[in-house]
């Protein structure tokens, strides 16, 4: 008996080992990088629903863990936690900085559990129903960062939950190829964005020399579709009201019911065609209170309710416009036909969020501008038939004041006075005009003078004052094409400080920045050429441009820096900070002006080699080839 207790004893003791040391799932979805990886638009992982609301409960619990090849993952409307598992392993032999997107940014809550070497938990929390300054990258979609060392597996858990579909499309980015891109896609949301707030100041400015309440009525159904998109975008999460999480659960389920009511007073002032009968405006007036009853209603109604009621709402109310259009007694198509297209675009834009919200669409919803470019139509659209309707107003008001003077052209002097008085009015609209083009002239040279600083603040590193890295690739591209024009030699110092983690450990982060504010003022005080200029290259590493130096001007340059560094003291409240630097010096007269990263990897492999030697050095590249 003895025997057998003490084999059962070792057998327990085995599997709790074992369950210890080994992956709870061992046929976990492994994504593999390279040090050259850029961008992985979806992502193999595991996926789990369950009761469990810690990392720690979860990871003991061993959960069922179903794999999901790739593409959005998309379970409905789920009331549990949805556990998300992805392996990630990094090939190379250096750290790779990766950001983690999650492209659906009216997500409620993310929280990610980032397994660390060291068996401990980084713990991120994202979604909209938190603050902005919450998450760890204050942007408009929800990034998580991650830090990827060589040669190492790196396990990461999400967890979401959500109030309706839950719709979770995954990719992955290295950190200079997500800028580019949401680079490009600002440039452009911008462009559009800009055009909406266009029409809707020119409809407002419109309301304000005419006092026309149908310019009023458009300006508020522009400002609705564009408060729409702004908030499905995430640009007004992050913008306008960044702490205040109710308008971000809330906000979708109102302005889509008060951007489909917006459209209500237009059909009413008869700009766009509807159906002559009575019962149609009584119809119009119901539909107009019962909408705005509903959208106070919603305030009131759980998340995942309000949305479905706000969008089942605007869809029958956008069908009831439909059919009281077909019904207006109009001789010609062409006059019911392009409303009839605006209807047909706002019901495919609300069928499209529509069936996001139940489940029935997947994917990255931003890749999709379906919605935008519904919106931009319909927002034309209806600029264009309130201009119109304005011009054709005007013109009844010419031909009547023609026909009344036509009746009295027999009186001469009431012709005359008329004549007058016109003519008056014709010179004061024509003063108007010249004031309002002086008044453009003024704006367009204030916003060009805005554009100039806008341009320098983009060129400028925000917190070293300094200029920024895509600055120095367009300065580097231009001295390697002069270095090989005028053959003079080009030289590249690239400085580290050393052991800044440590800084940042010790002291924090707000004394790591100060340190690296005291090293560029270090460096920047060097510098007596007025072409010679320092960029902060990335985190602590700065890169230091010298045309026309040689190799031994660009040592002995380095050198100062290094002697000035290592005497530097930095004061943090009643601490002092000492810090060194290391350098990697490469000098040479391009050759090739399509490959100028060959500088600064030259450099770097020099720094790179002054690291290894010990730090707080300079060190040399050596290349025996020309650039």
């Amino acid at each position: 008996m003895k025997l057998w207790l003490l084999l059962a004893l070792m057998f327990n003791t085995y599997a709790a080992l074992a369950n210890l040391a080994v992956d709870p799932e061992p046929h976990s979805p492994v994504f593999e990088l390279q040090a050259q990886f850029r961008h992985q638009a979806s992502l193999p992982f595991s996926y789990t629903v369950t009761d469990q609301d810690n990392i720690q409960a979860l990871l003991n619990d061993n959960p069922n863990w179903h794999y999901h090849r790739s593409g959005a993952l998309n379970l409905g409307e789920v009331d549990q936690q949805v556990w998300i598992k992805i392996v990630l392993r990094n090939d190379s032999l250096i750290e790779l900085p990766l950001l983690l997107s999650v492209n659906n940014n009216l997500l409620d809550s993310i929280t990610a559990y980032i397994m660390q070497p060291d068996h401990a938990i980084l713990t991120l929390d994202l979604g909209d129903s938190r603050p902005l300054m919450q998450r760890p990258i204050k942007h408009e979609a929800q990034l998580i960062p991650l830090e990827l060392p060589g040669k190492r597996q790196t396990t990461l858990y999400l967890k979401v939950k959500h109030h309706g579909a839950l719709n979770i499309p995954l990719s992955l980015w290295h950190p200079v190829e997500y800028l580019k891109y949401k680079s490009k896609f600002n440039l452009i949301y911008g462009i559009l964005a800009g055009f909406l707030l266009a029409m809707i100041a020119t409809n407002f400015t419109m309301y304000t020399f005419t006092r026309r309440k149908y310019f009023m009525h458009g300006t508020l159904l522009l400002l609705s579709v564009w408060l729409l998109l702004v908030h499905l975008y995430g640009f007004g999460y992050r913008y306008l009201y960044a702490d205040w999480q109710w308008m971000q659960q809330y906000g979708q389920s109102l302005l889509v019911l008060l951007s489909t009511l917006a459209i209500v007073p237009i059909l009413r002032s008869g700009i766009l065609p509807i159906s002559t009968a009575s019962y149609v405006d009584v119809g119009l007036k119901y539909l107009l209170v019962s909408g705005l009853g509903l959208t106070l209603l919603c305030t009131l109604l759980p998340i995942t309710l309000a949305l479905k009621v706000a969008y089942v709402f605007a869809i029958l109310a956008v069908l009831y416009f439909f059919v009281i259009t077909i019904k207006a007694s109009l001789n010609k198509l062409s006059q019911r036909l392009p409303a009839v297209t605006v209807y047909l675009c706002l019901m495919i834009s609300l069928c499209y969020q529509f069936g996001f919200e139940l489940g029935l669409l997947s994917g990255a919803l931003l890749e999709r501008p379906v919605t935008y470019v519904c919106a931009l139509f319909v927002c034309a659209y209806i600029s264009y038939a309130l201009a119109k309707q304005y011009i054709f107003e005007r013109e009844s008001h010419i031909k009547q004041q023609e026909q009344k003077l036509a009746k009295t052209r027999a009186e001469d002097a009431l012709l005359k006075e008329k004549l007058i008085i016109q003519e008056q009015a014709q010179q004061d609209l024509e003063s108007s005009i010249d004031e309002r083009t002086f008044e453009l002239q003024v704006t367009l040279r204030e916003l060009e003078e805005k554009n100039r600083e806008l341009e320098r603040l983009n060129m400028e590193d925000p917190l070293t004052k300094v200029k920024n890295r895509r600055y120095f690739d367009k300065r580097l591209m231009m001295e390697v094409r002069r270095s090989r024009r005028e053959q003079t030699t080009l030289s590249v110092v690239m400085l580290d400080i050393d052991h800044f983690k440590r800084v940042n450990d010790v002291y924090g982060h707000l004394a790591g920045d100060q340190t690296i504010c005291a090293f560029a003022n270090t460096i920047s005080k060097h510098l007596k050429r007025p072409h010679d200029e320092v960029f902060r290259y990335g985190g602590e590493e700065f890169v230091i441009l010298l045309p026309n130096t040689n190799v031994q001007g660009a040592q002995e340059l380095a050198e100062q820096i290094r002697e000035a560094t290592a005497s530097c003291i930095v004061n943090i409240a009643d601490q002092s900070i000492q810090f060194t630097t290391s350098a990697g010096v490469y000098s040479a007269i391009a050759q090739d002006t399509k490959n100028p990263t060959l500088f600064t990897d030259f450099a770097d492999k020099a720094l790179y080699e002054a690291k290894q030697s010990g730090r707080n050095r300079v060190c040399i590249y050596q290349h025996t080839q020309e650039t």
